[in-house]
This record gives C-alpha cells, structure tokens and sequence, in this order.
C-alpha cells in the first residue's frame, strides 16, 4: 500500500492524521471523529475536488444509517468552525457548487510521510482483527477501512467502539425557522421526543427541565456529560416552513465525541407525533434498547387534528414558564385544542396541571382543585395511559380530597406508566414525605433527581421531603443547588434559614434573610423566619399585612398557622389551621409532619385538626 502522511501541516495547523487530532499552535483543537476524517480526505487530495460521492463512499458507506446530506454538511460546518473558515470567504475549505470540496491553503513542507511499520504477529487473531491490527500499525487512517468498507469493516469497527448507552438527553432542538413565534413548536418537539424516548425501556432519559438549561447556550459536550450524568445525547434541528417540518436529529457519544447516527425527517405538520414515534425508535435501535410488544404499544403514535395538536403545544409552553400570566394563558391555549378535537387527551392532562398550578399561590382550591379533577378524569376516559393525568388525579385527591389511598393509588399508577418523570416521582415523593414514610420519599426525590438533576422544582421539594424527616442538612443541601440554579429564589432563601432554625442554630451561623418576592406564600414563610429568629415586632407587622391580604385574595391560611405557631401565640395558630380545614388548604396535609407545628401536638384541639385532615381516622 502507498505510504500516508501522518502529520499534515498549513497555516498555524497540524493535522495528526493517526491520532485524528487536529493542533493549533501545539494545542489541540476540539473536534468529532467524523469531521476529522473528512478534514484529512479533503488534506490527501489538496488542491483537487473531493467530489460528494467520493466522501460518502469514503465516510458514509450504502449500508451506515444516517442521512448524508445532513452528516455532511454538519462535518464541514464543523470543520470550518474549529479552522475559522468562512464558506463565502474561504481560506481552506472551498464548496464548488453541485460537486463538492476542496481544500485551497497550501501545505507546509515538512509535512511527513511514514513507511508502514511491520504488522505484529497474527497467531491467535480472527481473521479481521488482522487486517485492522495491520492498517492500525502501518500507521493508515481509520478513513482507509471506512473507504475500501472490505467485509463490512467499518460497521464492524463501529459496533465495537460504541458502548451501551444507560443515560441518554435529549438538549433542546435548534429553532432554524429564524421565526422566535415558532420556539413554542420547536419545545413542544424537544418536549414530546423527551415523553415518547422515556417510555423506552433500559434507558434513563434525562427530564425536560434539565434538558432545557442547555437551550441556546454552546457548553462542550464533556461540561453537559458532567453535570447530567450522561452517556449519550441527541441534538438536532426543526425547520418548519408553512405546513411542511424537517426535524434532523443525530446521537453523539457524551464519553467519546463520536457521533453514533444521524438522520433527518420531513413530513406535513399533521404527521408531527408519527414523526417523533419513527425518531425514537430509530435513535433506540442504535442504543441498543430492545423494544418489547408493551414498550411497542406504549409509543405507538396517537392521531389527533393537527390545529387542536398546534393549540396543545402552544399550551404546553405557557405552561412550562411557570409564572402566573402564562398558567393562565395556557388554559385558553388548551380550551381551544380541546374546542378543535373534543378527544385531545394532552389538552384535557395539561388543564388538570394548569388548574393545579394555579393553587399554589394565586387561585382558591375550592374553585379550582374540581376543575383539575374533571379535566383529569376526562383525559383518562380518552386514554387511561397517560401518566401526567394519573399524577393530576393523584395530586386531587391528596391535596384537596385527602384520600390517602385513593392518591397513592393514582401516584403510584403514573410512576409505573412513565417511570422516566421526574414530575411523578416528585407527587409521590411529597405524598409519601407527608404521610410520615420518610425512607421511600427520599427514594422517590433521589430518583428524580437522577432524572432531572438540573431542575429547581426538584431540588425545592426535595428539600422539603429532607425537612420533614428532620433531616435538616440534607434539606439545605437540596435548596442550595436550587439556589446555584436560581439565585433569587425567594422561596429558597427562607427554606434555608427555616431548617438552621430547627437545628437550634445561632442565629450568627445563619444565612442573610434574604429579600421577599412579595407573594404571599414568601410573606408567611418570612413571618416564620422573623419569628424564630426573634424579630418580633416584624413578624407580627408581616403576619397583620397578610391577615388584611386574606380579605380580598387568596392566601394559604396554613402558612399563617405555622408563623403564628413560631411566635407562640398557639390560639392564633389553631384558628387558622382551623381556617385551612375549611378553606381545603392545599398544605394541609404537612400538618403531620411539620417541625413548624411541633409545639401543638401535645394539644387535644390540634389532635382535633389532624382528624379531620384524615389522619388518625
């Protein structure tokens, strides 16, 4: 065989055509294994026209599965980018339209060409692992076996050099439509991708919140590897123009840079869940996950009207901000998907969230809590598998109902459905935390947070769960990565400062009060921090200013309790735990485990108060 040039020298570059490292100024320069391939194709034939045919024969094979439009051009986009090069000024990488590449910058002359080195002996080896061990020690690229493909080398060399995938994300695909009113599309496909991978067995996906930190933001792949824990992620595209979609997607090897497989879609807009179903078996397959017949029928693709669908995703996204304007604009998006297809189950789940939502701070349980309810049984009438609508269900029950069994029954019907969320392992989590079942909560909020470990919510409840086992260092832990995710968390700050108190800490080793968003679940909790840290005269101010609130809004009557509680004034504190039984306070059900209500258990009126919450039935 003719001799190769190992080291490929232009510009301040070096090429290490064996190593497939390409230098800058003696420092390397990151870049994937295909696109070092191409680079030294395009380096071997400098000055001459490496045609489109002859780089797929070379690097992408009849029998390889990936689209080579797409793997092509994003090899030379990535080339460019780690050269500097520009594709209308080039420097190195000329396109000559319609037939192909050529490298234009001259080679330095010391670029060197190595003889082959004698092959090690051969005794003991399969046949193949022959002719590989020889290619590897003459010193020949790795391209020479993709090209010449000699008994399916390289599917064979591929298959041995990737590695299980147990963790997968999938990061957020880019919005290519140039169009920002389309980013809600283009998440509500990073979004369904995520739900319809996760129902897969053998493999963790990563949730959504996780996921989504890395949305526009170019981190390296081994910071991403780092903090999510991953063996593998899925990165790609969507181009929507009018009714048509193209999604490209490729699967690249966290641990190794190596990218796995790549293949684009197009497909009219009405074809969008048909299209996520064929993505995620494909991307399956190439992980090795065995799609068994249940797995098979739990991803099988759901036909809905494709404006009721466009409404849902809509929805979803409002939804996903989290802050009040947007639950509110969700509902109308989901009432108008429901409106345009009366069978659109997403829509019916995602209202039974919306409504919930809308609990926590801003809207009485009482008007909203039967209005989860109905939508979330009115989406398990549609289709009982989805899990998101079980969690709801489950949510009802314990929060508002106070049906114990009934609620775990829900709970534990939705984890088993899609053991891949977060969401419904964080429910079960905070079910179990209130019901007095430490040891499985934390099991459930660790499981979430292997799934989700960038997400705040799971970081904040989790927090909790440790609180109300009296684990208090394990609960300022949990708040403090919410508070690395989110700096201003309000909620946070007065968690942290709560639990230093239930150790008995000096007020001196405590944090800073940090400032109160102003929603009335922060002024109680803050009432609560002034009280055990015997600012007195603040916390009463705190606790008049929400007692005049409560007038003409919402506010969480327990968390008044529990700050009148902290002060000692035990009358107070029981008149409004009193309040939240009547008012179906959604905290109620803390009542049995709250370190904040210890100093009431001792009296029959508070026992009285637990009773009718349902405990001690």
């Amino acid at each position: 065989m003719p001799e190769v040039s190992r080291l490929i020298r232009f510009g301040t570059f070096e090429v290490d055509a064996v190593a497939g490292e390409l230098r800058k100024d003696g420092r390397k320069v990151r870049l994937q294994e295909k696109p070092v391939q191409l680079l030294v194709l395009l380096l071997q034939s400098a000055g001459d026209i490496v045609t489109r045919e002859q780089l797929q024969q070379s690097l992408w094979p009849a029998n390889t599965f990936v689209d080579f439009d797409h793997g092509l051009a994003t090899a030379i986009a990535k080339v460019r980018a780690a050269l500097g090069d520009s594709a209308k000024n080039p420097r190195f990488v000329e396109t000559v339209g319609g037939r192909g590449y050529r490298f234009i910058a001259p080679l330095l002359p010391e670029t060197a060409s190595r003889p082959a080195a004698p092959a090690p002996s051969s005794k003991g080896l399969h046949p193949l692992a022959i002719g590989v061990a020889g290619l590897a020690a003459g010193g020949l690229l790795l391209a020479v076996a993709l090209r010449l493909n000699i008994a399916g080398a390289s599917d064979w060399i591929r298959r041995q050099t990737n590695q299980p995938v147990h963790v997968l994300a999938v990061l957020p695909l880019t919005n290519l439509s140039n169009d920002p009113s389309q980013d809600y599309f283009v998440d509500g496909m990073t979004d369904q991708l995520i739900t319809t991978l996760a129902e897969l067995p053998g493999v963790r996906i990563i949730s959504r919140v996780s996921s989504m930190q890395y949305r526009n933001a170019a981190k390296p792949l081994a910071e991403i590897r780092s903090a999510l824990h991953v063996d593998a992620v899925v990165e790609g595209s969507v181009l929507r123009s009018g009714n048509r979609v193209r999604i490209s997607a490729q699967l690249v090897d966290a641990r190794t840079d190596q990218h796995l497989w790549a293949q684009s879609y197009e497909r009219d807009a009405g074809d969008v869940l048909a299209l996520q179903d064929e993505i995620a078996r494909a991307i399956a397959n190439e992980i090795r996950v065995t799609v068994t017949p249940a797995a098979a029928y739990a991803v099988a693709p759901r036909s809905y009207a494709p404006a009721a669908q466009e409404a849902y995703l809509l929805g979803r996204y409002q939804l996903n901000k989290g802050d009040e304007a947007a639950v509110r604009l969700s509902i109308g998006e989901f009432t108008k998907a429901i409106g345009l297809d009366s069978k659109h189950a997403p829509s019916y789940a995602g209202l039974a969230e919306a409504y919930i939502a809308l609990t926590d701070f801003y809207e009485p349980p009482t008007e909203m809590m039967p209005l989860a309810r109905t939508a979330a049984e009115q989406a398990l009438q549609i289709d009982g598998t989805l899990s998101e609508a079980h969690a709801s269900l489950g949510a009802v029950r314990f929060l508002y109902e106070w049906d114990w069994r009934g609620a775990e029954e829900e709970l534990t019907r939705a984890v088993q459905l899609e053991r891949g969320s977060a969401d419904a392992r964080v429910w079960y989590g905070v079910f179990l935390a209130q019901m007095g079942r430490p040891a499985e909560s934390l099991a459930q909020m660790r499981e979430a947070e292997a799934i989700d470990p960038l997400s705040v919510a799971v970081h904040i409840n989790a927090g909790w769960a440790y609180y109300l086992a009296r684990q208090n260092d394990r609960a300022i832990e949990q708040w403090r990565k919410a508070l690395a995710l989110e700096p201003n968390l309000a909620t946070a700050h007065t968690s942290i400062w709560l639990a230093y108190a239930q150790k008995s800490a000096h007020v001196g080793d405590s944090p800073a009060i940090a400032p109160s968003s102003g929603s009335p679940i922060d002024l109680a909790a803050m009432a609560g921090v002034y009280a055990v840290s015997g600012r007195r005269p603040e916390a009463e101010k705190t606790l008049a200013a929400l007692e005049g609130l409560s007038t003409h809004r919402y506010v969480c009557a327990y968390e008044i309790a529990t700050a009148y509680a902290a002060l000692g004034q035990r009358d107070s504190a029981l008149a409004w735990l009193r309040k939240g039984v009547e008012r179906r306070s959604a905290c109620m059900p803390d009542a049995k485990t709250d370190p904040r209500l210890d100093s009431l258990r001792g009296d029959p009126r508070f026992q009285e108060v637990l009773r009718q919450i349902g405990f001690g039935r």
